[in-house]
């Protein structure tokens, strides 16, 4: 659990971080110039036991750092408060919340003895509502926590009734919310329900009520990561966890009332994402997700589903959209500008960065 000496030195750090940014290692090769607009925001690892969330500039290069208690995993922004969430990676004991301008903590919220966080969470269209996804320790019963921001992250509201083991939530452009349900019953990370797991993608209204599940022909594809491409197009990763000699597709799109359509490759070339896809992010013709386990990234057309390229990127991460281009970070530290299938430029950061990457507008 979260102490409050670890929120005094969470608050020591952070209000250091005001006047000491970090600076990029080896960007004086890259040639490139550094902004101090923020406009990134993912977690990070430093060290053996060391975590941070790192606000970065439009090129990926770090401006600041704020520790973490244990390794962090996704981050909501809120466009307007200035205001920034890292989650602990599941099961996870916090959700922090500071300033990405400047360096500020907001607070430190601690999940109860009988609850844990899933790693992820997103604010509402209108900013008043954080959503994040939780779970019951000892059945791994799915919650979408609800906490009012201009009450100071206060919950409260809780959603249910859509399955075992959410792992991401998403708000959709008419706010609806989409949760990727991995029906995966674990204790601590350990896997209890491999033989009877039920994944769905499920879709709720914002006062909670159960729209629409769908779910993939194979039940061991456990529905993880989620995108949505500007408008009604949700796109789901997956995580694997059947045959390890099976390479099934592990990302679709869907629709609200259609079927779920699998993005396609050949099965060589899905064994190379090691039965796992982090990231997604998709423009209005291209859909890039990245593998950290398969150290690649994959492209593939969003119009025919195909995939076009396949990108050796050692521990493939975070991934955002901007303007109609992707960037790209990695934990080996380089960041990729994926402009279009072939078409690229990459830099180093310096940072380990973790799986997610979060963009501000």
């Amino acid at each position: 659990m979260v102490t409050d000496h670890t929120r005094r030195s969470l608050l020591k750090a952070a209000l250091l971080g005001i006047t000491t940014p970090i600076l990029p290692i080896g960007c004086a090769k890259s040639k490139v110039v550094m902004s101090t607009k923020p406009a990134l925001i993912g977690c990070a690892i430093q060290g053996r036991n060391k975590y941070s969330v790192v606000v970065a500039d439009e090129q990926g290069l770090a401006l600041r750092h704020l520790p973490l208690p244990s390794r962090g995993h996704g981050v909501a922004i809120h466009q307007t408060l200035n205001h920034a969430v890292a989650f602990a990676r599941r099961p996870g004991e916090y959700f922090m919340v500071f300033d990405y301008v400047t360096g500020e903590l907001i607070t430190l919220t601690s999940a109860t003895s009988e609850r844990h966080y899933y790693g992820h969470g997103v604010f509402s269209n209108d900013g008043k509502w954080l959503y994040a996804t939780e779970g019951e320790r000892a059945t791994s019963r799915g919650i979408i926590g609800v906490y009012d921001v201009l009450a100071g992250y206060d919950k409260v509201a809780e959603f249910t009734g859509f399955g075992v083991g959410p792992h991401e939530v998403i708000v959709m452009p008419d706010d609806k919310l989409a949760v990727g349900v991995g029906g995966v019953h674990t204790d601590g990370r350990r896997p209890l329900n491999l033989a009877s797991m039920k994944p769905s993608l499920s879709y709720l209204t914002s006062s909670g009520e159960l729209l629409e599940q769908v779910s993939l022909s194979d039940h061991h594809l456990s529905i993880r990561h989620l995108a949505h491409d500007g408008s009604t197009t949700v796109l789901c990763g997956q995580q694997y966890r059947g045959e390890p000699d099976e390479y099934p597709p592990l990302l679709a799109m869907h629709t609200l009332g259609e079927p779920m359509c699998s993005l396609q490759a050949q099965p060589e070339e899905w064994a190379r994402f090691n039965h796992y896809i982090a990231s997604i992010a998709a423009t209005d013709q291209w859909i890039l997700a990245t593998s950290p386990r398969g150290n690649c990234y994959g492209i593939w057309s969003k119009h025919t589903g195909e995939l076009e390229e396949l990108n050796v990127l050692p521990d493939a991460s975070g991934v955002i959209e901007k303007e109609g281009y992707f960037k790209v970070s990695s934990g080996a530290g380089s960041v990729i500008t994926q402009y279009s299938p072939g078409n690229k430029s990459k830099i180093y950061s310096g940072i380990q960065w973790d799986n997610h990457w979060s963009r501000i507008l």
